[in-house]
């Protein structure tokens, strides 16, 4: 036996302390066909925010004050970056075709060399192939071999080279061909790009019959080469922004400088994967081009030597991302692996819609088709924010099925696979628009139980303690729970009973608070009846059905314990009612049945994992929704709007799992709680 007394109780004003969300249905009648999400910022939100780069070069920070907010324990010092890094410019690909570009009027020239050369040395051995000016080189896969062709554009030739594994292109103008200054101009598919810098690579992929593949690779010197190729942000940016970006740059690639991967041949991608690798299109934009070029230069001391983020004299992962929801994340939370210099730290900067326009806020409906998918469900009912980050963002989601089955995923992996901007996911507002106590029952019925061959119905503004040892049996049960008002149905609950094609019910009460016999088969319903001369015989009634070791509560307390139905509910026991001066002969008696020996008081236990907020006036309304095992908040006359909101945001920081309001009845406005993040 278990005895609960507020003397063992933890609140919050009118918070409850709960038990694991685990013991949650998780049955839920309909599917939405959508998702609504609202949040802010974009990407993983680990490292330097470039929205907050932008926002405090604009107040006057310079580069190192950029970094040393974002990167901590750290210091931004000259390091050898001479070295040569080898980046993907195309990844897995069927065909390429390159093209020679003079940037003079004098002849360019590209050449082909068969093998994978050392980078920056000139080249003393005869070329395989020499492409003239306007000329073309083609390779592409033909079953497990890599042809290639040149064409000519004078003659209209086309002239096939030795088969082969890997070939080095070459172009004048470089560090390992000297000559006019020449582009690599680059052709896959529909998309055309321009290389100035180095040289590349061509790499057969061998796989099945079906799966061979090509990989290009531009191995250029980091110092300048590869950094004036980074299209990370606009080179409008004020100075100071652009040059912590070049020094992030640098940084991240000197990091990767020693890290060769097979799967793509190369050190990094030219993806927003690693870091957004343009090729020459950076240097040449329009009016503001010259600008991020002069960034690079600035954050070089010498010819072999640039500015590094530096922790214990070593260069750092230089993690960024383009925006947060106004607090940067601990890399542990998102990838979960701890990195001292990688910590939550404040940018409010990313908040401010003058500054980040797109994502200082954003919303996104996603369907349930696609919500299905990302959680490999047949169906999406509902789904629960289980963690939130030291940064507020999404740790984990689940989602749960109509079949019952549910499924977890990371944030990041949530994110990634729903395409959301970012994990900062804003709470839900959800508005339950009645002050019809049969209405409420039947909303929050669908929200639980997809079938059932049976339905409980309670008079829970006449008899509220039988109502919340009725929520028991009716969990217990896995039935939904139905109320009467008075001693009739209300035509919304006798047409939820019909949609769900219930016939058999069963009225919990004393028989004077309960439709009777007739009305319940007038209106088409067979009933079956568990009541008692008051709530304390009706609830031992109710315990007699049920398994499990008894709660029992003090009736003195019915009143607060009403409140905080989801404590009692969150035990998945009988719940008895018993006088705290006078025991009871018949409570003793059922004890004694079920060999009950002891009495000590319930473990209030802290679950970190709630998923919304309840919010009402009604007491019934507070009673009802106990079966969603969460926080209840119940106004009473004497709540003003102003503490209202106070009370909500001391749950959110108690609870920061929690990912929904839900507004119980038309006096309480859902936009009163619309700006609480």
């Amino acid at each position: 036996m278990k005895i609960f007394s507020s003397r063992f109780s933890i609140s919050l004003i009118f918070l409850l302390i709960f038990q694991t969300l685990s013991q949650t249905p998780s049955y839920a009648t309909e599917v939405p066909e959508k998702f609504d999400f609202r949040g802010s910022g974009y990407g993983h939100g680990v490292g330097m925010s470039q929205v907050g780069a932008y926002g405090m070069a604009r107040e006057g920070k310079t580069a190192t004050e950029i970094l040393t907010h974002y990167y901590s324990g750290v210091e931004v010092a000259p390091v050898d970056d001479s070295a040569f890094l080898r980046i993907n410019i195309a990844d897995k690909i069927q065909s390429v075709t390159f093209t020679n570009e003079s940037l003079s009027v004098l002849p360019s020239v590209l050449q082909i060399f068969p093998g994978d050369l050392a980078p920056g040395v000139v080249e003393t051995s005869t070329p395989a192939a020499t492409l003239s000016l306007g000329g073309s080189l083609t390779f592409s896969i033909l079953g497990q071999a890599l042809i290639s062709a040149i064409s000519d554009p004078a003659t209209g030739a086309t002239t096939a080279l030795p088969q082969g594994g890997i070939w080095t292109i070459r172009w004048s103008g470089t560090t390992a061909l000297p000559g006019e200054n020449s582009l690599l101009r680059m052709k896959v598919g529909t998309t055309t790009k321009r290389y100035r810098y180095g040289q590349a690579q061509i790499k057969l992929i061998p796989g099945s019959l079906t799966s061979a593949a090509i990989i290009v690779t531009n191995t250029l010197r980091l110092h300048d080469e590869y950094l004036r190729g980074i299209g990370e942000v606009p080179s409008s940016w004020p100075s100071a922004a652009l040059e912590a970006q070049v020094i992030a740059a640098r940084t991240f690639g000197l990091a990767k400088k020693d890290n060769l991967r097979k799967i793509c041949d190369c050190n990094l991608y030219s993806s927003t994967q690693d870091q957004n690798f343009v090729g020459w299109s950076k240097e040449i934009e329009a009016v503001y081009g010259k600008k991020w070029v002069d960034a690079v230069s600035i954050t070089q001391p010498d010819t072999t030597t640039g500015l590094a983020v530096l922790f214990n004299g070593k260069p750092i992962f230089a993690y960024y991302a383009s925006s947060t929801g106004g607090v940067t994340e601990n890399v542990q939370d998102v990838w979960g692996s701890k990195v001292p210099y990688l910590l939550s730290v404040p940018d409010p900067w990313s908040l401010d819609s003058t500054i980040n326009p797109s994502y200082s806020s954003w919303a996104r409906s996603i369907s349930q088709a696609n919500m299905a998918k990302a959680f490999n469900l047949p169906d999406v009912a509902r789904y629960e924010v289980t963690a939130r980050t030291g940064g507020g963002a999404v740790k984990s989601i689940s989602a749960f099925s109509t079949n019952g089955k549910s499924s977890n995923l990371t944030g990041e992996k949530f994110r990634s696979l729903l395409k959301l901007p970012s994990a900062w996911i804003q709470l839900n507002a959800k508005l339950i628009n009645t002050d019809s106590i049969a209405e409420i029952a039947i909303s929050i019925a669908k929200n639980f139980w997809t079938t059932s061959q049976n339905a409980i119905v309670v008079n829970v503004e006449a008899e509220p303690e039988i109502a919340i040892s009725a929520s028991a049996f009716a969990t217990s049960q896995k039935a939904p729970l139905f109320v009467t008002t008075g001693r009739k149905l209300s035509d919304a609950t006798i047409e939820e009973l019909k949609r769900r094609k219930i016939k058999k019910v069963t009225l919990v009460g004393t028989l004077n608070a309960l439709p009777s016999k007739t009305t319940m088969k007038k209106a088409g319903l067979v009933p079956t009846f568990i009541s008692g001369t008051n709530f304390e015989t009706v609830a031992l009634a109710l315990g007699q059905k049920m398994s499990g070791d008894p709660l029992i509560v003090f009736n003195e307390e019915s009143d607060w314990l009403a409140t905080q139905s989801n404590t009692l509910l969150s035990a998945n026991a009988p719940i008895i009612w018993q006088s705290l001066e006078k025991g009871s002969k018949a409570v003793s008696q059922f004890l004694a049945k079920r060999k009950n020996s002891g009495i000590y008081p319930i473990q209030v236990i802290d679950n970190p994992t709630p998923s919304k907020v309840i919010i009402t006036r009604s007491l019934p309304a507070a009673i009802l929704s106990g079966v969603w095992r969460s926080p209840i908040v119940v106004l009473g006359p004497e709540i003003s709007d102003e503490q209202s909101i106070e009370i909500v945001r001391e749950i959110l920081n108690l609870y920061p799992t929690i990912a929904a309001l839900t507004i119980i009845g038309s006096e309480i406005p859902a936009t009163l709680y619309a700006g609480i993040n």
